[in-house]
């Protein structure tokens, strides 16, 4: 039993556009929750931004903080018994 060339051509399209929308549907929700994933990252970020102002010290605060050390680290002397002065 022989099929009809133009039969097995319309069964081969039809598989091939099954396959393509099932391929569609899928790529769409993997978007979607790529989409969802970035919308997320955004409000995370602004977040850690806005939390990043009260949490950590500025550059000029910490450098005042520590100048202090640097300078006894720096700038100091020793008795005869090895002992740091300032």
């Amino acid at each position: 039993m022989t099929l009809p060339f133009p039969f097995l051509i319309l069964w081969l399209l039809f598989l091939a556009g099954f396959l393509i929308g099932v391929y569609a549907v899928l790529l769409w929700t993997k978007l979607n929750r790529l989409e969802h994933k970035l919308d997320q990252l955004v409000v995370n970020c602004r977040r850690h931004h806005e939390e990043a102002q009260t949490r950590y010290l500025t550059r000029l605060e910490h450098e005042v903080e520590h100048q202090g050390l640097w300078e006894a680290l720096h700038h100091h002397e020793h008795d005869f018994r090895g002992r740091m002065r300032r």
